[in-house]
């Protein structure tokens, strides 16, 4: 686990290169067409990392060309922010959300909850005041989310078998901008 909530560092920035990990945030258009936000977060990558070639597949994690490279990538996009991790020691996984507006999403919650985040966690959300589910959902989301792309997973539904496998996963909350939830994950020491 990390002592400290990882920061998030608006780009550009100065940085410090001898970090294992480093997490960026990215002004984008607000829109949910992620052409040029991809195309930003490529451009960040080869600024930090150098102009080494990238193996970029949809929905897939992006990863270095050389495959005995350590480097883990993760990018999570959403209208007006996309977040960048890269962990220079392994896997990582990151996920944003942009938390609706809309009430809408409240009548959602208990099956999304129950069908990927589990049973205890869909019990939690039950018992919690509808003006707080929300927020709890979001970050229960993005943390299950960033656990399964450090895993090199795609979203399934919950299992006890999958359970045990992300528990490998150290899952840190983000402090970003009001309107936006996200969660980063490396695995456990």
């Amino acid at each position: 686990m990390m002592d400290r909530p990882p920061a998030v560092l608006r780009w550009p920035a100065s940085f410090d290169k001898a970090q294992n990990l480093l997490i960026f945030g990215l002004a984008t258009p607000p829109t949910p067409i992620r052409d040029t936000a991809r195309q930003l977060v490529r451009r960040v990558l080869r600024e930090i990392l150098g102009n080494v070639e990238l193996i970029s597949v949809p929905g897939q994690a992006i990863r270095l060309a050389r495959p005995d490279s350590q480097v883990g990538i993760s990018v999570s996009h959403e209208s007006g922010l996309s977040l960048l991790a890269i962990n220079f020691s392994g896997p990582v996984g990151i996920d944003l959300l942009k938390t609706p507006d809309s009430r809408d999403w409240e009548s959602h919650i208990p099956a999304l909850a129950s069908d990927y985040l589990g049973p205890t966690i869909a019990r939690q959300l039950a018992d919690q005041a509808p003006q707080e589910r929300m927020a709890s959902f979001a970050q229960a989301w993005t943390a299950q989310e960033a656990r399964l792309k450090c895993q090199g997973l795609a979203l399934v539904e919950w299992s006890s078998a999958l359970e045990v496998s992300l528990a490998e996963c150290c899952a840190q909350p983000l402090t970003l901008p009001a309107g936006y939830v996200g969660t980063v994950a490396t695995k456990a020491a």
